[in-house]
């Protein structure tokens, strides 16, 4: 936790998995245990969370802003861990190379390892023992390897910068963009851009007591090594439609969203059980879970300064709040 709150100091923008993903002896060091399906079984739920955050936070009102009206704020996102995303099953080699033998799945250890952590589960990896049934004799009991090791997630939480502007002809563009920035204990740097447009819908239906407005946001994010080498990106798309009314102070919002966030994983080193031996495995994709959402939320504008939050209803819930001022 130490690491996700350094993330959200450091960056208003920076994804709290960034400061420890690849710093010695933390997720870096995980990830070189897995390799194939348990390697995204290992990071989906993790990177589906955080691609659910990416998308998240777009609006807080469907009244658009007047020509050179803007937005100015913080947006922070966080999606609620749900059990099962915190355990999978770790699939082991058929055979592994211990102490100078060669133990075989099933009568020297158990071929699948139920409730393994994910990245977001506990802490300890699960150790993986010789069984009573080996015929080494000596080895029986003995640990011979461990598990990933998770970080007890509760919540995922994102954290990005946010600006929008009115244009004419009932249009608003949105922009969140930090430039690349190194990470503390060199653990890389991070870059982030998104570009979305808005436009108003209720300006077409004469004396509509509701605001009605689309939206379109496409987003990236790129991890590197301190030699700018990639380590993996990730990319979020969204586009939607929303309402709002405002009483007074207060503004009731929602709507619903289609999304997609993807994460390009880059070739790394897995050290092979199986063999005794550090390799090069090919990187890999995923997916986020979350397809579409409906949302809702409240903002209350003090002057130039707004205060929001929304509830996403979707496969990954998230919850939204934001700070910032605006000028209509």
């Amino acid at each position: 936790m130490k690491q996700l709150g350094r993330g959200m100091v450091l960056g208003v923008c920076l994804l709290t998995f960034t400061t420890s993903l690849y710093a010695q002896n933390d997720l870096g060091s995980q990830i070189s245990k897995v390799a194939g399906t348990n390697a995204k079984s290992y990071l989906k739920s993790f990177l589906s969370g955080l691609g659910a955050d990416l998308n998240s936070g777009l609006y807080h009102s469907a009244d658009l802003h007047d020509v050179l009206g803007f937005d100015l704020g913080l947006k922070v996102g966080a999606v609620m861990v749900k059990d099962e995303d915190r355990v999978f099953d770790f699939e082991m080699p058929d055979r592994v190379t211990y102490s100078g033998v060669t133990l075989t799945a099933g009568t020297d250890y158990d071929k699948m390892i139920t409730g393994a952590p994910t990245v977001l589960g506990d802490k300890g990896g699960k150790e993986v023992r010789v069984k009573s049934t080996s015929p080494y004799i000596p080895l029986r009991g003995q640990t011979f390897f461990t598990t990933p090791a998770g970080f007890d997630l509760k919540y995922l939480p994102l954290a990005a910068p946010q600006a929008s502007i009115g244009l004419p002809f009932g249009l608003e563009v949105i922009g969140r963009f930090i430039p690349t920035v190194s990470l503390p204990e060199d653990a890389g740097k991070v870059n982030f851009v998104g570009f979305g447009l808005r436009h108003d819908i209720d300006q077409y239906i004469p004396l509509f007591p509701i605001d009605i407005a689309v939206h379109f946001m496409t987003q990236k994010l790129t991890v590197s090594d301190n030699k700018d080498a990639k380590l993996l990106t990730a990319t979020g798309t969204a586009y939607g439609i929303e309402v709002s009314k405002s009483l007074v102070l207060f503004t009731l919002y929602g709507g619903f969203q289609v999304e997609k966030s993807k994460w390009e994983i880059e070739p790394y080193t897995f050290s092979d059980i199986s063999s005794g031996t550090t390799i090069k495995v090919d990187g890999f994709s995923l997916e986020g879970a979350n397809t579409s959402r409906f949302h809702a939320g409240i903002r209350i504008l003090l002057l130039f300064v707004n205060i929001h939050a929304d509830y996403s209803f979707a496969t990954q819930p998230v919850l939204t709040a934001g700070v910032g001022i605006s000028f209509r």
